[in-house]
C-alpha cells in the first residue's frame, strides 16, 4: 500500500511573464473588473504543478497456491489459454535426440563442453580468420539436458537467459588472465581445443590448439555478451581490442545446431575429454 501526499507549486519566472501578458490581455479588451480577477485566479491555478511523494510504504506477502484455483477469472482464463496452446505445441516441438543425459558442473561437463564447442563453430564459421576459442560460464545453463528427445522448450529451459554471442579480440597476456581465473573458480565452459592444467587453484599448464599462449598474439574468442562485459570472474575481457555482439542469442545458436544434427542424421553427443584438468 502506497499513500502519496500532494503539494502545489508555482512554474518559475517564466511563468510570471505569461500571467502579466494575459492579465494585460483581459483588461485592454475591456473586461469587467468583476469577472478578471476570476479568471486571472483561474490562470494562476491551471499553472501551478501537482507534485507527489511517498509518505508511507508498506506490504504483505501473498501465497500464491490452489486456493486460487476456485474461482479463476474467466475472461483471463481464456486470453492465457488462447496463447498456451500454440506455446505448448511450439514449445513441445521435438527436433532432435541425445545420446546422454548432461549436466553442467565445474571443472568440466558433458554439457559446459557441448555449449562451448557449438560456440567455437560459429566462430570459426563466421569470423575471417575463424575462432580460437569458445568460453562459456557454467551457470549460463539453467537446467540439465535429458537423455533422449530433445524440444524446443529443453533448450529454452536450458539457455533461459537471452545472451547474445560475441566475438573479442584479445591480446594474449589478457588471456593468461582469464586462465588465471579459470584456475582461481575451479573450471568453466572451454571448447576441446583448450588444454589447462591448474595445480593449488593457479594455471600450471595452459595451450590453445596444442601451442602456449603468446603475450603478444591476438587470440579471437566467442563469448556471451554477458561475459564480454566483465561479469562472472571474466574481468580480463573488459581489455578486449575489439568487441563485436552478432545480436544473436546463444539459444537460438544452440536450437540451430540440434536442427542441423537431426537433418544429418546425427544424435547430440559430448565428451569429457579431460579439457580442463584439477590437481589438488
Amino acid at each position: 500500500m502506497f499513500i502519496y501526499k500532494k503539494s502545489f507549486c508555482f512554474q518559475g519566472k517564466n511563468i510570471y511573464f505569461w500571467h502579466y501578458k494575459w492579465f494585460r490581455t483581459i483588461y485592454l479588451f475591456g473586461m469587467h473588473k468583476k469577472i478578471a480577477p476570476v479568471i486571472c485566479l483561474a490562470i494562476l491555478l491551471l499553472s501551478c504543478k501537482q507534485s507527489y511523494h511517498v509518505t508511507e510504504m508498506s506490504g504483505t506477502i501473498v501465497q500464491m497456491d490452489s486456493v486460487f484455483d476456485h474461482s479463476p477469472h474467466q475472461k483471463m482464463q481464456a486470453l492465457v489459454q488462447s496463447y498456451k496452446g500454440e506455446l505448448d505445441k511450439e514449445m513441445n516441438e521435438p527436433i532432435g535426440y541425445s545420446a546422454q543425459f548432461m549436466d553442467y558442473k565445474r571443472p568440466e561437463s558433458l554439457l559446459t563442453n557441448l555449449t562451448s564447442d557449438v560456440m567455437k563453430a560459429y566462430g570459426d564459421e563466421h569470423l575471417p580468420q575463424g575462432a580460437d576459442m569458445g568460453v562459456m560460464n557454467v551457470h549460463g545453463h539453467r537446467a540439465t539436458l535429458p537423455k533422449g528427445k530433445i524440444t524446443v522448450g529443453n533448450l529454452y529451459e536450458i539457455y533461459s537467459f537471452d545472451n547474445t554471442l560475441t566475438f573479442l579480440a584479445l591480446k594474449g597476456s589478457d588471456l593468461k588472465n582469464i586462465f588465471d581465473a579459470y584456475a582461481r573458480i575451479g573450471g568453466a565452459g572451454i571448447s576441446s581445443n583448450v588444454k589447462l592444467v591448474v595445480e593449488e587453484g593457479k594455471v600450471k599448464n595452459v595451450t590453445v590448439d596444442g601451442k602456449p599462449v603468446q603475450d603478444e598474439k591476438v587470440y579471437y574468442i566467442v563469448t556471451l555478451d554477458y561475459l564480454a562485459e566483465g561479469n562472472d570472474n571474466m574481468a580480463a575481457f573488459r581489455n578486449a581490442i575489439s568487441s563485436q555482439d552478432t545480436g544473436i542469442t546463444l539459444r537460438d545458436i544452440m536450437i540451430d545446431y540440434v536442427k542441423e544434427q537431426t537433418r544429418r542424421g546425427k544424435e547430440v553427443v559430448s565428451a569429457l575429454d579431460r579439457r580442463i584438468v584439477i590437481n589438488k
